[in-house]
């Protein structure tokens, strides 16, 4: 007869494994405990603001009507959710700079209150930095002239598109049939770029061949509900040095 051999026993006390899967289990209601409290604290102002976030990446991403024109918008530094595919090129080093210029520069210079009110969005795309800005600031009714209370934001916007050494071109955007006093959107999407670019080259003695303007018409619309008014815009795109006009 052969002698059998002794062998260790590295079997685990089969008592103690229940052990393992309770300390599991209780780590996983306590996170999700605390989950479920976290999210049951509302904050009113951050939700509107996510809500809003969320709109202005969407209408970056494409929802810029038929035309599908400007869907190479980048996103928001300030929005708190990031694109999920890249959609664009990938903004250039210098032009992201010039953003951060842009957003660093009215902090400082604007409140809080009054960067709500005059800008939309600040933007990099394959042009340049876009400063989106809604007419009703800017203009008084269905005029094309500057309101008198506009006046000291469109010196620093000045003051920026001339700090930042860019060509600057102004784009005038109008509502669906909004004519003004001019026969049509075009006109009258003119004659408020115009103005913007004119005040810009008197204030800041800019060359004329660093400034350009353009009209859209009603042919860009940023929303198709009950915010149409806002279609009624100016951008202000702080071109990239390669591009030309």
């Amino acid at each position: 007869m052969s002698a059998k051999k002794n062998q260790p026993d590295d079997t685990p006390n089969s008592q103690d494994r229940w052990l393992v899967s309770y300390a599991d289990f209780i780590t996983l209601m306590f996170a999700f405990f605390a989950v479920l409290y976290a999210t049951s604290v509302k904050d009113i102002e951050k939700t509107k603001e996510f809500q809003e976030s969320i709109k202005r990446y969407l209408i970056k991403a494409g929802a810029f009507g038929e035309s599908g024109a400007q869907m190479n918008q980048g996103t928001k530094n300030n929005s708190p959710i990031d694109s999920p595919i890249q959609t664009f090129n990938p903004t250039k080093p210098e032009t992201v700079a010039v953003q951060d210029e842009a957003e660093v520069y009215f902090e400082s210079h604007l409140t809080k209150e009054e960067r709500r009110k005059y800008i939309t969005d600040i933007a990099a795309d394959d042009w340049g930095v876009r400063i989106i800005i809604p007419s009703s600031t800017l203009f008084s009714g269905n005029s094309e002239k500057f309101r008198e209370d506009a006046l000291p934001f469109i010196n620093k916007l000045s003051e920026l598109a001339a700090k930042t050494k860019r060509k600057i071109l102004v784009e005038g955007h109008v509502a669906e049939k909004e004519t003004g006093t001019f026969k049509s959107t075009w006109e009258f999407a003119s004659s408020r770029s115009v103005n913007m670019v004119r005040f810009i080259q008197t204030k800041q003695h800019m060359s004329a061949s660093q400034l350009a303007s353009a009209t859209l018409g009603d042919s860009r619309p940023l929303y198709q509900n009950e915010k149409k008014s806002l279609n009624s815009r100016l951008e202000i795109v702080l071109l990239n040095p390669d591009f030309e006009f």
